[in-house]
């Protein structure tokens, strides 16, 4: 008797031990859903810095503008000044606008790449 006890108590413990241990596939899911959110708010955050520094290079770039405008001799006529300033905004607004493009189009392909690894997870 004390040994039909002894071998239900040890398989007891085999069938307790072998049931759990491991994370659910639902918890395996919210990791790999958390894991994904921070790939994409690292993402974000670095198209976020590219555009800031799209922004001030275009800023730059105009006050250097702005600088030989004015460096300009008075005799120039106004007109000039008024067409080298409109360069230089375009110039500028060329230069975040393609950024900003850039950073569209890199977003979008962490997008995708982001949905392909979660199809592949289902």
């Amino acid at each position: 008797m004390k040994k039909v006890l002894l071998f239900s108590l040890i398989g007891g413990m085999f069938a307790l031990a072998s049931c759990g241990g491991g994370p659910s596939d639902e918890e395996k899911a919210a990791a790999d859903l958390a894991r994904m959110d921070s790939i994409k708010a690292a993402e974000m955050a670095q198209q976020e810095a590219d555009a800031a520094a799209a922004e001030a290079e275009a800023a730059a770039a105009y006050e250097a503008t702005e600088e030989v405008v004015e460096d300009a001799p008075a005799k120039a006529p106004a007109n000039i000044i008024e067409g080298k300033t409109q360069a230089a905004e375009n110039a500028a607004e060329n230069i975040i606008e393609g950024k900003k493009g850039q950073a569209e189009a890199e977003k979008a392909s962490g997008e995708d790449m982001i949905q392909r690894k979660k199809g592949k997870a289902n």
